[in-house]
């Protein structure tokens, strides 16, 4: 792609949106930022350009998009089902503004029910509630009325400003040791699919700007990295905070942790479920930085939980 053409992007105004403006690379020309909720400070102060839009007002996103852009998407669903509406409404607009190329940041969560224990880009997908379903009829009508759509299926995104991890250190904060303890010993090993958001930006810099690509799904997790389970998780909120987990804490029989789920009503497949990197990484997708980056997010929530 010419890096000098223009990029739009569309619900980017939470964290996910000021990490991608800040690795925007230098030499491209920056994005423009279309906001149809309040406009965060960080716009301002990073001096990105942004155009006002109303999603209820077709002619108003069509006037922002203008004609030839490439379209990154990281509007989200909550369940309600405004999201399908929404995106109903935007495919064709999309695809009559002659835009390059569509990125449209979906979740992993589509695979909630998959019984299989490795997910690539082949596994069929299983949505478990509203939430997951509305990722998936978004995806299928982009894909459908828009031929150039890229899809990015993100796992549980991490950094400042999002809300991934902040519940086990608010845990690790105030929680007796017991409580840690029978945490470590329940779910020690369990995959937890995180992505730290500096590898989902690289990955949506490298799908809006690559002259060509090869796939049109990908999906975008650090779970190449070993490191991507709860013990590691726990002994980096732990280092945080300067308290001490038992490593030697055994483990619970993972038949008991099936069992603690099926009660709860949760899936179990994803306790031990892995996601390819296969494709993630020819979209800049590195999870050989997980490690560093968790601690670093461990000592951030550490100064503000604390402050």
């Amino acid at each position: 792609m010419n890096k000098t053409e223009r990029v739009v992007v569309l619900g980017g105004t939470g964290f996910v949106g000021a990490v991608l403006a800040e690795r925007w690379p230098a030499d491209a020309t920056p994005p423009i930022y279309l906001v149809h909720r309040s406009r965060p400070g960080w716009i301002d102060r990073q001096a990105i350009k942004s155009v006002p839009v109303d999603l209820e007002d077709p002619s108003s996103v069509a006037g922002a998009l203008g004609t030839g852009a490439t379209i990154v998407n990281l509007l989200r669903p909550d369940g309600s089902g405004w999201y399908p509406k929404v995106i109903e409404m935007l495919a064709p607009l999309f695809a009559r503004s002659g835009a390059r190329r569509c990125v449209h940041a979906s979740s992993i969560d589509v695979y909630q029910d998959t019984a299989s224990p490795v997910v690539s880009e082949a596994t069929e997908p299983s949505p478990r509630g509203a939430y997951e379903k509305d990722h998936l009829a978004a995806e299928a009508m982009l894909t459908c009325k828009f031929d150039k759509a890229v899809i990015l299926r993100l796992g549980a995104v991490f950094g400042v400003g999002g809300l991934n991890v902040t519940a086990l250190a608010r845990e690790m904060a105030s929680a007796p040791n017991l409580t840690l303890w029978v945490r470590r010993a329940l779910y020690g090993e369990r995959r937890m699919h995180l992505v730290s958001v500096e590898t989902v930006c690289d990955a949506l810099i490298s799908a809006a700007l690559s002259e060509t690509l090869p796939y049109r799904l990908v999906l975008v997790t650090d779970d190449g990295a070993k490191e991507n389970n709860f013990a590691f998780v726990q002994d980096a909120l732990a280092t945080a905070f300067g308290r001490s987990v038992p490593h030697a804490v055994p483990n619970i029989p993972r038949s008991v942790l099936r069992l603690l789920l099926r009660l709860r009503g949760l899936p179990i497949a994803g306790i031990d479920r892995r996601f390819s990197n296969e494709r993630g990484r020819i979209f800049g997708v590195d999870p050989s930085a997980f490690p560093q980056r968790l601690h670093r997010y461990a000592q951030v929530l550490s100064q503000e939980i604390r402050a």
